[in-house]
């Protein structure tokens, strides 16, 4: 058992993943307001709760405040030294970009999860807050990719800048020419957002010259992919398994 916690802009991921990299417990913590170290203990307590003790844990974060904190909690709960992965932590991968030590480890480790278990090339989408479009070629360089705003976030950025425009719930309508507005706002998003992936992941065949992979992961692929017109595989729990691969290529022999 590994147990990994992926901290995001919006949760704290954690989860205790089997020998077969498969998960078996989850927990999500909101990481956008400080909360008390109990509250991260207790989340844990429950990924591991009635499961078999992990051998190790890893960390992945993009929120640096957080990082300390759910280490703290996991020595104090588990006992262990996670691993703080970081832009220059072994994946795997060739880091064929200008300025390695910038690349975020969410994108590290989504996308050495990709290379290990998909045929490369790769694209991996990733649709969290942020939502972001990244390569690994066929010699397992990491090339870089775009990275733009989230489909909630460029929502709410809607919502703030424009009195009248509703809140809406993130469901596609059966068409994209809506006539009513809150249809207007759910297809842009859904739509809008699978048209994009569809439409960057032929610009991106089209510079290495050659067809990819597509997969995609976090927290909205579920609700994009089925309406993109390329087949791109959804695959929620990349990201973890990222994580537990970069884990045993550091942590497994000790």
């Amino acid at each position: 058992m590994l147990l990994t916690a992926d901290i995001g802009n919006t949760n704290i991921v954690l989860a205790l993943l089997d020998e077969k990299d498969r998960v078996v417990s989850q927990c999500r913590v909101p990481s956008g307001d400080p909360l008390p170290p109990e509250a991260y203990d207790d989340a844990i307590r429950r990924v591991l709760e009635g499961q078999a003790a992990p051998e190790g844990a890893a960390i992945g974060s993009v929120v640096p405040r957080l990082t300390a904190e759910t280490a703290d909690a996991i020595r104090r709960v588990a006992g262990l030294e996670a691993l703080v992965v970081g832009p220059t932590t072994p994946a795997g991968l060739d880091i064929a970009i200008e300025q390695p030590e910038t690349l975020g480890v969410d994108l590290l480790a989504a996308d050495a999860a990709a290379a290990a278990e998909y045929p490369l090339p790769v694209v991996v989408f990733d649709f969290g807050t942020a939502t972001t479009v990244t390569v690994v070629d066929r010699q397992r360089r990491y090339r870089g990719g775009v990275i733009l705003a989230g489909v909630k976030l460029s929502l709410h950025a809607l919502f703030s800048g424009t009195a009248q425009l509703p809140d809406i719930a993130l469901e596609a309508p059966g068409k994209v020419i809506c006539s009513v507005t809150e249809d207007s706002l759910q297809a842009g998003a859904i739509y809008g957002a699978a048209a994009m992936a569809d439409g960057l992941l032929e610009r991106m065949e089209e510079e290495l010259g050659q067809p990819c992979t597509a997969v995609a992961t976090g927290g909205l692929s579920g609700i994009i992919t089925p309406y993109c017109r390329r087949r791109i595989r959804h695959d929620d729990s990349l990201l973890l398994r990222g994580l537990a691969l970069i884990w045993r290529k550091n942590c497994g022999n000790r």
